[in-house]
């Protein structure tokens, strides 16, 4: 359905006016559908709330986004450092992981969706060995600071 009066026409109690100097707007909406085991079904997923927000400035507008990158660059500096890196190896049924980890204080292990190691990310450095697993085609470690999950890596074995 195309509407082309005014929205200010169209909606008296819309929050917004018409535009100045006879100047048009044009603005398509879409309804999206899921796919998968839902087909079908509309997506109203709300989205997510945002922890800050930035009002667009002036130099946002005519260079760059100037503003918003430094803000952001500020809120990312105030952040905790954290760092996952992970590389497997399977010897016979013996999964070895050598795993690097910064800003986490325990890490789980997942080898094909099942929940197979949990450790202490008490050094920078970590072996994990997980025995019994052989065929394992998929891993995934998962960092935890203070029990929130704050990093994870899934890789191909």
């Amino acid at each position: 359905m195309t509407q082309t009066a005014p929205l200010a026409v169209l909606d008296p109690e819309s929050p917004f006016v018409a535009l100045s100097k006879q100047a048009d707007l044009r603005v398509s909406v879409r309804r999206t559908l899921r796919a998968g085991t839902l087909t079908g079904t509309p997506v109203e997923d709300p989205g997510i709330t945002p922890d800050h927000r930035h009002e667009m400035t002036r130099l946002d507008v005519l260079e760059n986004d100037v503003d918003l990158v430094e803000r952001a660059g500020q809120l990312l500096a105030a952040m905790p450092r954290r760092r996952l890196d992970v590389t497997a190896s399977l010897s016979g049924d013996a999964l070895t992981l050598e795993v690097d980890v910064t800003g986490a204080d325990r890490l789980d292990v997942y080898v094909d969706d099942q929940p197979r190691a949990s450790a202490d990310a008490t050094d920078e450095h970590r072996t994990i060995t997980v025995d019994g697993v052989p065929g394992a085609r998929v891993v995934r470690v998962e960092g935890f600071a203070a029990g929130e999950l704050v990093a994870a890596r899934t890789l191909r074995v």
